[in-house]
């Protein structure tokens, strides 16, 4: 099929809309990607810890990535997601567990 000029400006498009509807439509990709991706991210920590048998696997976010802090994301039984700070000694108390427990099963 064959579409002719006056089939496109029939239709109200205009050939030197090309570029800006181009340029609008990548401007809008980002910025759906960037939403995502800072959405995703820990943007704080969580005060409270978290008791070791709700706990079933976790994560490590990075500040040379795309998110503004280093975070341990232990995710719950029950789906959730917990932002903790790595420093903190009962994060590191809990991801010394897991692996405790991890080489058990490896074995």
């Amino acid at each position: 099929m064959h579409i002719s000029s006056s089939m496109i400006m029939m239709t109200g498009f205009n050939m030197k809309n090309v570029p800006l509807a181009v340029l609008l439509g990548l401007l809008l990709l980002l910025g759906m990607c960037e939403a995502q991706s800072n959405q995703d991210c820990c943007l704080s920590y969580t005060k409270k810890p978290i008791p070791h048998r709700v706990i079933k696997g976790f994560t490590v976010q990075l500040s040379s990535e795309v998110c503004d802090i280093n975070a341990v994301i232990f995710h719950t039984k029950r789906g959730l997601r917990v932002c903790t700070n790595p420093t903190d000694p009962w994060v590191k108390k809990q991801l010394r567990l897991l692996s405790k427990k991890l080489n058990k099963l490896s074995l």
